[in-house]
């Protein structure tokens, strides 16, 4: 944090940031930068819907570490997605275990028809 060299000012500054701070209906991301949760909530939705489904899985798995406790079910909620999901991102995520090259692992998803036929 930067305050002017005045005593005055400076307490000045203080005060209006600590009042600022203090505002429960916004969320801070530093350097002046407030936004409403609706608004955060919006653009996270918004993001999310541009990426394919492994980047969705880790974006929301990083959404979910910045939670703590309780995030995968906080962000499948807003995400619409199964908390399991979530987790199996942040894992992915933890242990760095991430296709660089797929979207899904090899052998993942759903069959073509023709094989489900067959059995």
């Amino acid at each position: 944090m930067h305050f002017a060299i005045d005593v005055r000012a400076r307490r000045d500054q203080l005060h209006a940031r600590q009042v600022w701070d203090a505002r429960p209906s916004e969320i801070s991301f530093g350097a002046g930068v407030r936004v409403l949760p609706d608004e955060l909530k919006a653009a996270i939705v918004l993001f999310f819907s541009l990426l394919n489904e492994a980047q969705r899985r880790l974006y929301a798995g990083l959404e979910s570490m910045k939670l703590g406790h309780g995030g995968d079910a906080r962000i499948a909620e807003l995400l619409g997605l199964d908390p399991g999901t979530v987790a199996r991102g942040r894992r992915e995520l933890l242990t760095q275990d991430v296709e660089r090259e797929r979207v899904r692992r090899k052998g993942g998803g759903r069959k073509p028809l023709g094989e489900k036929r067959l059995k």
